[in-house]
């Protein structure tokens, strides 16, 4: 009987998936500490602190991110890894990720917000989905048993979703997330080919 979960092949979702559960679950009990020190807060990147461009989608902040992010990664980075390989794909979340964490302080600072404090994977799963949707267009996808979409449409519904909870929670709030869907959704077909 063939498993439901698929050996993955891929060794940067395999660590992907290992440093935010081990981040995630260490921040959960350690009073704050990882938390504190992996979070994107504008203010203190500008005062040197430049690890937090890049640590803040590794540490989940509670159990259904940690769950939701982890089976995102598996999904549609291990499809994304198998057809793209482990290095295109590496590339595309550190630009993708690393954009939406520099326009994030430059609109915090403009805006008076530069104490924000940014944790989770939750752009990142937006980026992976709509990387996915772009790659595989005619695909069929079943969310939650209710709708099905396909590629084109996932992108679409992706992009809404991300801008009706920008309204309630604040464009600038929701700015990595912003962000990283507009890089995946107009990120150049020929930069993922190379």
């Amino acid at each position: 009987m063939p498993s439901a979960w698929p050996r993955l092949q891929s060794k940067l979702i395999s660590q992907w998936i290992l440093v935010t559960l081990a981040a995630s679950l260490i921040a959960a009990v350690d009073g704050g500490f990882v938390a504190r020190h992996a979070a994107l807060i504008p203010s203190r990147v500008v005062h040197g602190e430049v690890w937090r461009l890049v640590t803040w989608p590794f540490v989940e902040v509670g159990p259904l991110s940690l769950i939701i992010t982890c089976v995102s990664i598996y999904k549609f980075g291990g499809e994304l890894a198998y057809r793209w390989g482990d290095r295109r794909l590496q590339r595309f979340m550190f630009e993708v990720l690393l954009g939406a964490a520099v326009v994030t302080c430059l609109l915090a600072l403009v805006t008076g917000t530069r104490y924000m404090v940014r944790l989770g994977g939750w752009a990142a799963c937006d980026a992976l989905v709509i990387a996915w949707a772009r790659q595989f267009p005619e695909a069929r996808l079943q969310l939650y048993g209710m709708i099905t979409l396909s590629g084109r449409q996932l992108i679409n519904f992706t992009l809404a979703s991300a801008a009706v909870i920008a309204v309630y929670y604040g464009p600038v709030r929701m700015a990595p997330e912003l962000v990283a869907c507009a890089a995946a959704t107009l990120y150049p077909r020929d930069r993922l080919s190379r």
